[in-house]
């Protein structure tokens, strides 16, 4: 399997080209904060700080538990930041790696359910090759889906007596930390796959399997206390619904096949899995050699592939009627899932293995598969924004200031990227700010970010004192009571340093 590591990563360089050897982001908002957060986790954990406390959103009693963990990617970053790698470059390679694993994992559930060699490599390859991470490149935590195939063939060889089951619990973890949309999608493929073993009358297995999938669960539970508090429950009628023709639509920037994809399909729905796939799924379903535990792998499949529908049926931009997704919305944590068609790499990977395990029977046309599909989905280089420097951190490092305030704040953020860049500057430092970025705010942010954007005034005072504000960074306008921090004729930046009793 070392040689199908190798092409994995080859695969997964190629698809991401130039991120593995550039430190600039492909944007300023997702992978600016996911940088930010590795760095942050990271330096947490050796300067002896609680890595889950993070120095945004001060003053919030409700500012943590509004992202993901991201906890194993910095666990990966740690070498590489003592190394002296600046937090974008790491993201960046984090990210190339994760997709590479994804692949690998996928080979080993391909070979657990019986693929030979090249079964095993198309499998992992055409798994890289996927337009849904090239859908997702700005959110590296949808990469780390290679802990969820692990886990479901863990659970496998737990039903079939292989193992204690043991890995499935530290798998389930591994998934938690790395990502909790995936997280969550796990735990629902593992509820597909008990009810099959219990309909297959293979129960003598499903006690320690359920124990240690239990224990899993629990373990994540004591990192998602503050996440079960501020969990975004959306009205179904909000959540993203995905044009069925998202199945049918590679990935807009392919060279050869871009002109496929529908304009009615959401930009982050990504669910076409290659001709190769389809073609060879399609033959395994027909005339392939089956196991029992194929049941379960078709059911996720069709599972996934309606809950990633969301509420309402659409087809090429019209909504035609009510989608089972409402009925699924009333399982528990379902109603955060703003956009379910991240749930389709459920429904992907398992097609894959059905094609991979049909396409070991010629090995020369599983070759000719992953070639067809690296060609189709070949794409022009990822495009990368430079990120300018924020000089004016350093001045803040080197004081010891208690909280920070940046003006003007991005009220809504309706402009994410002013804070997320402001972030990406405070890697140097990390003091923590009254500012923050994530996809849901505490409770009474918008409020105060009015309030604050009328400073100097006697509200805005009153409610720096309140939060415990010693130092205000003002950006672009200078007031008379501020001292110059940065100017260079284009950007200017000040600070207004309080004292407080």
């Amino acid at each position: 399997m070392t040689a199908a590591g190798g092409l994995f990563l080859l695969l997964a360089v190629m698809v991401t080209w130039p991120l593995a050897v550039t430190g600039s982001p492909h944007d300023h908002v997702d992978t600016l904060f996911n940088s930010w957060l590795i760095s942050w986790n990271t330096h947490a954990v050796l300067s002896g700080e609680n890595p889950l406390n993070l120095p945004i959103f001060a003053g919030f009693p409700d500012g943590n538990g509004r992202n993901d963990l991201l906890l194993v990617q910095s666990a990966a970053a740690l070498p590489m930041q003592t190394a002296g790698m600046d937090p974008v470059r790491i993201h960046n390679l984090l990210l190339v790696l994760s997709l590479a694993f994804a692949g690998f994992a996928a080979a080993v559930l391909a070979a657990e359910t019986g693929a030979s060699v090249s079964g095993r490599l198309f499998t992992g390859s055409v798994v890289v090759l996927l337009p849904y991470f090239q859908s997702h490149i700005w959110h590296i935590q949808l990469f780390s889906a290679g802990f969820s195939f692990l886990a479901i063939v863990y659970a496998l060889r737990t039903l079939k007596g292989k193992t204690t089951g043991w890995q499935l619990g530290v798998l389930v973890l591994l998934q938690c930390l790395s990502s909790l949309y995936l997280w969550y999608f796990l735990n629902l493929a593992i509820l597909l796959l008990l009810a099959t073993a219990f309909f297959l009358k293979q129960r003598k297995k499903l006690l320690p399997m359920g124990i240690w999938w239990t224990a899993g669960n629990l373990a994540s539970l004591l990192f998602l206390i503050p996440h079960i508090k501020n969990a975004q429950a959306w009205p179904t009628d909000t959540i993203a619904s995905t044009d069925v023709l998202a199945f049918l639509a590679p990935w807009g920037n392919s060279t050869v096949l871009g002109w496929m994809r529908a304009g009615s399909v959401h930009p982050e729905a990504a669910l076409w899995p290659g001709l190769a796939v389809i073609a060879g799924s399609i033959w395994f379903l027909l005339r392939g050699k089956k196991n029992r535990w194929d049941i379960f792998l078709l059911a996720c499949v069709v599972f996934f592939s309606v809950f990633s529908l969301g509420p309402v049926l659409v087809a090429g931009g019209k909504a035609l009627a009510p989608a089972p997704f409402r009925i699924l919305a009333l399982l528990p944590g379902c109603s955060s899932i703003r956009l379910p068609a991240r749930a389709g790499i459920f429904a992907l990977v398992p097609l894959a293995v059905f094609a991979g395990r049909k396409l070991q029977e010629k090995p020369g046309l599983a070759v000719l598969g992953i070639l067809f599909t690296a060609a189709a989905v070949w794409h022009p280089p990822i495009e990368t924004i430079p990120l300018g420097s924020q000089p004016w951190q350093q001045w803040i490092a080197h004081r010891n200031f208690q909280r920070i305030l940046y003006l003007p704040v991005s009220s809504n953020l309706d402009r994410p990227e002013i804070e997320t860049e402001r972030l990406a500057g405070s890697t140097c430092c990390f003091t923590p700010s009254v500012n923050g970025y994530s996809t849901t705010l505490p409770a009474e942010y918008d409020e105060y970010a009015r309030v604050l954007n009328q400073w100097p005034s006697q509200a805005a005072d009153s409610l720096l004192r309140e939060l415990q504000v010693d130092c205000i960074i003002i950006e672009g306008t200078l007031q008379p009571q501020a001292d110059t921090v940065f100017f260079d004729g284009r950007i200017h930046v000040s600070a207004v340093v309080t004292y407080l009793n």
